[in-house]
């Protein structure tokens, strides 16, 4: 995919449009304005960032965050994923004495609980039914497919990612949607989206800028309806699958 910069798009817009470079400034605000609009349901701007895991097992959200698309492990060359969870203390333990926080003991060890029953490890019962040569036969029910120590939990509220105490490691990688304002004029954007930002910065710098039933506004939302049908990957075969498939034999009478 072909990108051009921000930079790029408002030169050009202020060549066409016949204005000095004094109005760069303005433009240069609708064209990030733009992006941040756009960011929303059209361009999705997918970024990565390598987050240091404090002592009480958090880290800051980015500033430009809006949604997150997984949360990794960096294991050598590769990513691991960490599990999502719904279920972590949103509260923090505030040292009186040093005015620092703290991680909560409890993190240490989150199956304790499971893992012991009565006293029992409850693990001797994976060998309770067994034959003659050493085979489990099975007949333990409702057993889990693994651990649920490692995981982590976004709070909006603090602005940071929540990690379990037992999570492997002091870093870990955030893939997450961005809102598009953590950009400048040098912000690299697809090239389908040249006309939908020209569009907008006309219609901001328009004396109907306020107005969104205006005709510079219908150019923007025209030019962005183009912009999601360019961006679409949907193809005349694909069309053409959907509709062979709601075809089926039928018995006839």
């Amino acid at each position: 995919m072909e990108y051009a910069n921000i930079d790029m798009i408002v030169r050009r817009t202020l060549l066409e449009r016949g204005l000095p470079l004094h109005y760069y400034l303005e433009y240069l605000l609708h064209a990030t304005a733009a992006l941040r609009e756009l960011a929303k349901d059209t361009l999705k701007i997918v970024n990565s960032v390598h987050l240091k895991v404090n002592d009480y097992y958090a880290a800051d959200l980015p500033s430009d965050y809006k949604d997150e698309v997984g949360v990794f492990s960096p294991v050598g060359g590769m990513l691991k994923p960490i599990a999502k969870r719904s279920n972590l203390n949103p509260l923090r333990v505030h040292n009186e004495t040093t005015g620092a926080f703290e991680a909560m003991s409890e993190n240490t060890n989150l199956n304790s609980s499971v893992l012991n029953f009565l006293g029992v490890n409850t693990s001797v019962f994976w060998f309770w039914n067994v034959n003659d040569w050493g085979e489990n036969t099975g007949k333990y029910f409702g057993s889990r497919g693994g651990s649920y120590q490692n995981g982590y939990q976004i709070f909006p509220e603090r602005r940071q990612v929540q990690f379990t105490g037992s999570l492997a490691g002091s870093d870990a990688i955030l893939m997450y949607v961005s809102n598009g304002q953590s950009i400048d004029n040098a912000s690299q954007v697809p090239w389908d989206s040249f006309a939908t930002i020209q569009a907008y910065e006309d219609w901001k710098a328009s004396p109907n800028s306020v107005f969104k039933d205006s005709p510079e506004a219908r150019t923007f939302y025209n030019e962005k309806r183009l912009l999601r049908a360019r961006l679409n990957p949907m193809t005349t075969n694909d069309i053409v699958d959907t509709l062979r498939s709601a075809f089926t034999a039928a018995i006839k009478n």
